[in-house]
């Protein structure tokens, strides 16, 4: 794929998603739910999980998969039994998408704002950020917590840009999933989809598309 140029200067702030955008981690989540649901006797399939899970939030997959609504208990120790098991099997093999750290510093150097819109929850937040070297790096970081309605639904990237005070129009959003795509749009940014688990076709409503960041840049 050729370099796509990004006019940098038509944004104050850049967004990053974090699971399929800044590491390339599906598949080990995709590896952490199966092992999760072969324990509580559910089988799923590459195709439900692409389709049906990619980009939602725990307590929305937890209901799906359960086929009932969780109580408050339940999803907690769901959620720590199954982002334990991704981490464990994750951590010997993490690595950034190629070129996200250069990206940050140039965005940097050109005083962009930079944050992250993440359903991942905090702990796997911490746990990319210190492994990857980039704490510290991003004036805003919102994750599952601190949105009641997950992607597709706007609000995550609403909150976001309200935080960093920019308007959602001068904002870029980097996404993975169609409905983290779907996200960015309905907030009314410009989004550019990184294909690290879905082809190009599948993130149609992005404005750009791109292998990864050492393909992207700006002017």
């Amino acid at each position: 794929m050729s370099t796509t140029t990004i006019p940098i200067s038509n944004f104050k702030a850049v967004i990053f998603d974090m699971d399929g955008t800044m590491i390339n981690n599906m598949a080990y989540h995709q590896k952490a739910w199966q092992e999760f649901l072969k324990r509580h006797g559910i089988a799923l399939t590459e195709d439900e999980f692409r389709h049906k899970i990619s980009g939602k939030k725990n307590d929305q997959i937890f209901e799906l998969v359960f086929g009932r609504k969780l109580n408050e208990d339940e999803e907690l120790q769901y959620t720590e039994e199954k982002e334990s098991l991704y981490r464990e099997l994750f951590k010997p093999d993490i690595t950034e998408i190629a070129g996200l750290t250069n990206l940050i510093a140039a965005l940097h150097a050109k005083g962009i704002k930079t944050a992250i819109a993440t359903t991942a929850p905090a702990k796997n937040r911490d746990f990319a950020l210190k492994e990857l070297g980039l704490e510290g790096k991003f004036e805003v970081i919102l994750g599952d917590e601190h949105v009641s309605k997950g992607k597709p639904h706007p609000e995550i990237y609403e909150l976001t840009a309200q935080k960093l005070g920019v308007d959602p129009a001068e904002c870029l959003v980097f996404e993975d999933s169609p409905p983290g795509v779907a996200s960015g749009k309905s907030a009314g940014m410009t989004v550019v989809g990184i294909l690290s688990s879905h082809a190009a076709d599948e993130l149609h409503d992005a404005d750009y598309a791109v292998d990864d960041f050492t393909h992207i840049h700006i002017a």
